[in-house]
């Protein structure tokens, strides 16, 4: 009578044993499920740049639609510039109607999607900008002029007076690559004097315009005053030389002088310009000589995209100074642009020109 009850109970603990295992395989795993199938609160969210103005409701709707169908949780919008070019046929310039209509729509459709909408509070990399905010307290910027007055006796007379318009760098104004989108304000307005610092300068350090150089070039026919008139929206022109080779300004003095410094003021070619042009910035440098023939080396003008450097060095005795632009190797296409047309990027390109646009260039002052 009690084997077969042993019998049935070896078989019963075999069957729940068996239960058993197939309920540990089916458990789910809460690791690997949540790298599968991640919360909201731990998908990516991605920086959403709207760039210069080239919006549609069709891309708004098209970027949209590929964050929700790849898994994304949300994104930031950021209005920014950065010399992008036109690639819309009207461009939706930040806080216009047509600019508030495309936003109002981004952010109803990313509701209907399910993703988290994060706005930067800073178009245009401001910290602390916006139609709201009245010039006087807006970001500023220092700008000087300088009036040279003969010492030990009461001045009387007007100084000059420094730049006064809106723009990066004294009287250097703000500049789109594609012109202002329609509907864009003039840009604020504000100048107040901050300080008049007088200081005694050395016999030695002269103006160059006393000295009466001879400036010659390479070639072209660039004009002198445009070099130290210190206005630097003007520009003067060199000719493009051969690849490897340099294009030149001179100057000449009556008697050798000790050169100590030399403040410079050029503009390169932008990415894109540099790209689709085919020319790259040039390579700068101030060459020496006591001969106008055999020049050496005093030091080079580089220095990123600040728009004025001042390059200092022990004292360079010479007649013959000159400002030197090589031409360097073509920037290499990146593998995203292979092959795309330079209008698709909204710059028209006209015939090749002889000559290499330098904006901004000034030999605004060599001390000695």
């Amino acid at each position: 009578m009690k084997l077969p009850a042993m019998k049935l109970m070896t078989a019963s603990c075999i069957l729940v044993m068996g239960l058993g295992g197939s309920w540990a395989q089916s458990t789910p795993d809460p690791l690997k499920n949540g790298f599968e199938n991640p919360p909201e609160s731990a998908r990516p969210r991605v920086w959403w740049h709207w760039m210069n103005g080239n919006i549609s409701k069709e891309g708004i709707k098209l970027d949209l639609e590929w964050m929700h169908r790849v898994g994304l949780g949300g994104f930031q919008n950021f209005d920014a510039a950065l010399q992008t070019p036109q690639v819309v046929d009207k461009r939706l310039a930040y806080m216009t109607p047509e600019w508030k209509d495309a936003f109002k729509y981004a952010t109803t459709l990313a509701d209907q999607l399910g993703l988290e909408e994060a706005i930067a509070g800073s178009p245009g990399w401001s910290e602390s900008g916006g139609p709201w905010v009245p010039a006087s307290e807006g970001m500023k910027k220092y700008v000087w002029s300088t009036t040279y007055v003969e010492g030990g006796k009461p001045f009387t007379g007007t100084l000059a007076a420094p730049p006064s318009n809106t723009g990066a760098f004294q009287n250097i104004g703000i500049h789109d690559m594609i012109g202002a989108p329609e509907g864009s304000k003039a840009p604020p307005q504000f100048y107040a004097d901050a300080a008049v610092v007088a200081y005694k300068v050395a016999a030695t350090d002269v103006a160059l315009e006393s000295l009466h150089p001879k400036m010659t070039a390479s070639g072209g026919a660039p004009d002198a005053s445009m070099l130290s008139d210190g206005d630097l929206e003007k520009a003067t022109k060199i000719p493009i030389p051969a690849a490897g080779e340099s294009s030149w300004i001179q100057y000449e003095f009556a008697e050798p002088q000790a050169i100590r410094s030399i403040t410079f003021v050029t503009k390169d070619p932008d990415f894109i310009t540099a790209m689709v042009a085919g020319i790259s910035a040039p390579d700068k440098a101030l060459e020496a000589s006591d001969d106008g023939q055999n020049f050496r080396l005093v030091a080079k003008l580089s220095g990123g995209s600040a728009p004025e450097h001042t390059i200092s060095f022990p004292a360079v005795t010479a007649k013959y100074f000159r400002i030197t632009f090589k031409r360097t190797p073509s920037p290499p296409l990146p593998p995203w642009a292979s092959g795309l047309d330079p209008a698709s990027f909204g710059i028209k390109l006209g015939r090749p020109q002889p000559t290499m646009r330098l904006p901004n260039w000034r030999f605004i002052q060599v001390r000695v």
